[in-house]
């Protein structure tokens, strides 16, 4: 039985050139692979059934991305931000100070406010007093996290 050929035509990120020498197994038999083209430039083989399938109808590195964006909207990320994070008032769980994003900094010897947000991280300073670099960082929340957050 003759396949269809599906040279010329798109699915998903892909569009197919033609029908390639390469094989595919599938359990006990092996299936035809057609040779394709991914939007990023990239030459990869598919078999018909994934062709069809628009999460893996494009080339390896694509997948890797689309698969990391995929599990970071899921985890609410926004702009680099997970937003679940800022909401939550725990701290981490080896955090000597009892404050997110305040530490002490054994090399000053002092206390260290830190905020990371859209993937950046930003040191609002070192200070003497451990409530200094508290109130320091509860306004750099204020400046950032709250616009996100409304």
């Amino acid at each position: 039985m003759k396949e269809n050929d599906l040279s010329g035509q798109r699915f998903g990120a892909v569009t197919v050139i033609c029908r390639s020498d390469k094989r595919a197994p599938r359990g006990a038999r092996t299936v035809p692979l057609w040779e394709c083209r991914c939007d990023c430039g990239a030459l990869t083989y598919k078999a018909t059934d994934k062709l069809k399938d628009s999460c893996v109808s494009m080339c390896e590195a694509c997948a890797a991305k689309y698969a990391t964006q995929r599990m970071r909207n899921e985890a609410g990320y926004t702009d680099g931000t997970q937003i679940s994070k800022l909401q939550s008032d725990r701290s981490n769980v080896n955090n000597s100070s009892g404050a997110r994003g305040v530490y002490f900094d054994r090399r000053s010897g002092k206390w260290r406010a830190r905020l990371r947000f859209k993937g950046k991280l930003m040191d609002f300073g070192t200070f003497t007093n451990i409530e200094d670099a508290i109130n320091a960082r509860k306004e750099a929340e204020k400046e950032y996290y709250e616009p996100l957050l409304k």
